[in-house]
């Protein structure tokens, strides 16, 4: 998971808050009813999103750095805390982040406190965790708090961090980076994998 840094809240999102307690209150009245997104200035507020979440995440995987989005995976965006428990935040710019369809499947509705959030400004990769080069596993930092290490765990089980595909795919990205070095490493996926072998 590489770190991110969020910009400011687009102006499709001014209104989050009145958004989300619409959102809450049909979820209230039906709790089958569905989310959609609703529009501003005539398109959907997606439509607006996702450019500004691509130049966030440079068109990468908020969660498990997977690039390109869109090619070799759909590309979605996460309600970090889910939009089925959490209504009211269903348009808050900070819940919001450019994802997988991997992994945004992986999570689906689930949530906990712990969970790592990538935008955190706290947050870094080597805090929480290490790289098995040999495996291409990530795996808890055995030098970081056991509080860390949980959350860490938690992350990586929720977003199916070290499924078979996902660490095999390291590994390769990492021989590919090694062969290119003069390539951009925002044009690899596993950015914060192969930062860790330098």
């Amino acid at each position: 998971m590489n770190k991110l840094s969020r910009c400011d809240c687009p102006d499709c999102l001014s209104n989050w808050e009145k958004l989300g307690a619409e959102f809450k209150e049909k979820r209230e009245t039906n709790p089958s009813h569905s989310f959609s997104w609703r529009n501003f200035k005539g398109q959907s507020i997606r439509t607006h999103l996702i450019p500004v979440l691509e130049e966030m995440t440079k068109n990468h995987c908020s969660f498990c750095d997977g690039y390109p989005l869109g090619t070799e995976s759909r590309q979605t965006i996460e309600h970090f805390r889910p939009k089925s428990r959490f209504p009211e935040l269903a348009y808050q710019w900070e819940n919001l982040f450019l994802c997988c369809d991997v992994c945004q499947s992986s999570k689906q509705e689930e949530f906990d406190e712990k969970l790592l959030k990538p935008d955190d400004p706290d947050y870094c990769f080597s805090d929480f965790f290490t790289c098995n080069f040999k495996s291409g596993i990530i795996e808890p930092n055995p030098q970081a708090t056991q509080e860390k290490q949980e959350r860490a765990r938690i992350t990586i089980k929720l977003y199916d961090l070290n499924s078979t595909l996902r660490s095999q795919s390291r590994l390769r990205q990492l021989k590919k980076f090694e062969k290119n070095t003069g390539e951009d490493i925002n044009t690899f996926p596993y950015r914060y994998f192969i930062n860790a072998s330098l």
